[in-house]
């Protein structure tokens, strides 16, 4: 497992004072004989994405989609379709609460005709990839 950069914020409020909360990151995960996972964290895009492509090589990924906090659906999509050479795309960080997008319509809709399979998941409902 690695860590890798994510762009966000990182921090609270305790008693009225903010509080540092330390590096917001994204997570590489390599298991022998299984496609390497890359979970993105809360983030938006970035050109350093290219490098974790590279060194990484994922082939599966779980991409912010809600925007505000994170990527929109379009700057995800780019950012899929600019950096990676995925297999599979799952898009996440949506439809939690009022202001972010409410599902990953337009996500789908901005992949539609890339090599990249989009899976949706179901609340609650695990996935296979």
């Amino acid at each position: 497992m690695s860590l890798v950069r994510a762009d966000h914020s990182s921090g609270d409020i305790a008693d009225g004072m903010p509080i540092y909360l330390g590096n917001p990151c994204g997570v590489i995960v390599k298991a022998a004989d299984e496609p390497t996972v890359y979970h993105m964290g809360d983030t938006d895009i970035f050109s350093d994405m290219g490098l974790i492509a590279e060194i990484h090589a994922p082939k599966v990924a779980m991409v912010p989609i809600g925007d505000r906090f994170t990527m929109s659906p379009k700057s995800a999509a780019l950012a899929v379709k600019r950096f990676f050479k995925l297999d599979t795309v799952i898009p996440r960080h949506y439809g939690s609460f009022p202001i972010i997008e409410p599902n990953a319509d337009k996500f789908v809709a901005e992949m539609k005709g890339h090599a990249t399979a989009v899976v949706v998941p179901e609340k609650g409902k695990p996935v296979s990839v």
